[in-house]
């Protein structure tokens, strides 16, 4: 989706009180003219707790549920726009997504040095290393024989080294947690840390006396 995408709750007693409003009785609700006003998907939940960020990919409809029970004003809000009941199961598919990101996302880097189980690359086989005699710290100085690397350990190499300057900036010239606003641990677009918020909000959030509703615009 080309838009954004959030969760936020919404109490089970509010949710009760407007499920099956009416177009017109949401527009009354907000104080919106029926013909020129607007009520957008954000109008009806609490304030998002999540942003699970720009462009997306579809999940299983299965995991949706409508917000309201009237199709024509469902089928309004969803027009151009996502707008739905999710439920745990919703959340765990979110976390199981990120977890293959992750997963990917280091297979690519890593995959090339390592093309079978507990095997080395014929490059990094060739490995030697010396003690720096000037370091304090009895350090090691390596050697590779180049001649050896295959052209995806340099593609590879190449995105290890692009990984590690993100995630320096991460940690030298950003923060990955937060200490001062709301529950949220970490409000970092990284998986690596993101996937611990969702796995939070899985594990607290008030499912006893709250809706979640998924929402995009």
């Amino acid at each position: 989706m080309g838009y954004r995408n959030y969760i936020a709750p919404i109490t089970k007693v509010e949710y009760e009180r407007i499920k099956n409003f009416t177009k017109e009785e949401l527009y009354k609700e907000h104080n919106e003219d029926l013909q020129d006003g607007y009520v957008g998907v954000y109008n009806v939940a609490d304030e998002a707790i999540y942003e699970l960020g720009k462009y997306v990919e579809e999940f299983d409809k299965d995991l949706f549920k409508p917000v309201f029970l009237n199709k024509e004003l469902q089928d309004s809000m969803i027009q151009e726009h996502d707008f739905y009941i999710v439920d745990k199961p919703f959340i765990k598919a979110v976390i199981e997504r990120y977890n293959k990101y992750i997963k990917d996302y280091y297979n690519k880097m890593c995959l090339p040095f390592f093309p079978e189980k507990f095997e080395s690359s014929e490059f990094l086989n060739t490995v030697k290393r010396e003690i720096d005699e000037e370091s304090e710290d009895l350090e090691f100085n390596y050697s590779f024989d180049f001649n050896k690397i295959t052209q995806p350990e340099i593609n590879a190499l190449r995105n290890m080294i692009e990984h590690i300057r993100s995630m320096r900036t991460e940690w030298c010239r950003l923060t990955p947690y937060d200490l001062d606003n709301g529950e949220a641990v970490t409000t970092s677009w990284k998986y690596e840390y993101a996937q611990f918020e969702i796995v939070r909000i899985y594990k607290n959030f008030d499912w006893d006396n709250n809706y979640m509703i998924y929402y995009g615009y």
